[in-house]
């Protein structure tokens, strides 16, 4: 992943070590965006994710780490960035940090898109609704309410109606939130009526969009998932290589997964919700042409597109390419 870094100046890490830099890296595997992690590592320590220790691994440390900003004023501003591939950008160790990084980029006109399992905090919800215009979207990620699940599973997140609460007050303050149910395990978390409650939930509380994506699996990663008893049942389930971006992983065969995001877009149609999944994680899907699928707010993007052309018009010129990705001016 090529990028362009913030640097490692002088500030030590807890082990007397540099810490590592902060960096922003075109990556065509997140739906071709720009990606930022603010943590080598993340605290929330979900048994699903693979990204966290290979994230802390590629930058040397053994345990969740914030990265170094000491070199924000350095940075390029990308037209648009993600937050955070193999991190959480409102984990513990992250929030000051992620509040830093969004003020340097949204006031230099990029745009955000952020997914999270944490609780965003009030002053950046309030940074966020500055820059309204340039908010892609806050995904938050809640695939199941069920507390012996969660604590097994996402052990250091914090409890999921707490995160659904950020639902509220994005959308009390104009922001657009989507519920993201990723990743979903065969047998227990996709069952018809539990998948129900969550969306009529989310709907009720002001979110504006479902996004959903099954659980993938491979090598070392898939074997760790096979030891958790909770998820026996959902391993013996993933029998099929789905082809991703960069690869291949196990994971439900491409009916299932058609059959449970066909069911999630009708309930979401039905209560007023977008629908979409990561067409990078099973380009079968994408392929299919029956979804959305991909990581970003094709909604907002097509919003933002058709204000280009228009403003484009009025000044008699053409568009500006790539439409899309140019950051709106501050409301």
């Amino acid at each position: 992943m090529s990028g362009a870094s913030l640097h490692t100046a002088d500030e030590m890490g807890s082990n007397g070590q540099p810490r590592p830099p902060v960096t922003v890296s075109f990556e065509p595997r997140f739906c071709a965006n720009h990606v930022v992690d603010l943590t080598a590592g993340c605290s929330f320590g979900c048994l699903y994710c693979p990204f966290a220790a290979i994230g802390a691994r590629l930058r040397g440390v053994s345990r969740p780490t914030a990265l170094d900003l000491s070199r924000l004023n350095d940075l390029t501003p990308p037209p648009s960035v993600f937050l955070s591939p193999a991190s959480d950008a409102f984990a513990p160790q992250a929030v000051e940090s992620t509040h830093t990084l969004l003020s340097y980029l949204l006031s230099r006109g990029t745009t955000v898109g952020i997914v999270t399992k944490g609780i965003v905090p009030e002053r950046t919800l309030a940074l966020l609704a500055d820059y309204r215009p340039q908010v892609e979207g806050v995904a938050v990620g809640v695939t199941s309410l069920d507390d012996h699940r969660n604590t097994v599973l996402e052990p250091g997140c914090p409890p999921a109606r707490q995160r659904l609460d950020n639902i509220d007050h994005l959308a009390e303050r104009g922001l657009p939130a989507a519920l993201r149910l990723d990743p979903l395990f065969p047998a227990l978390d996709d069952q018809p009526a539990a998948l129900t409650a969550l969306v009529e939930e989310a709907a009720r509380r002001g979110a504006s969009a479902v996004t959903a994506t099954y659980v993938f699996a491979w090598g070392r990663h898939l074997r760790r998932l096979r030891r958790e008893p909770l998820l026996a049942e959902s391993c013996r389930l993933l029998t099929e290589r789905a082809p991703m971006e960069g690869g291949t992983a196990f994971s439900v065969p491409l009916a299932r997964k058609l059959e449970t995001y066909g069911f999630l877009a009708q309930v979401a149609s039905e209560h007023g919700l977008c629908f979409n999944t990561c067409g990078c994680k099973d380009l079968r899907v994408r392929e299919s042409g029956l979804f959305s699928a991909s990581c970003r707010n094709t909604w907002f993007l097509e919003e933002r597109k058709e204000a280009v052309i228009r403003n484009a018009a009025r000044r008699g010129q053409a568009p500006v390419a790539p439409l899309g990705l140019r950051a709106a001016p501050r409301s």
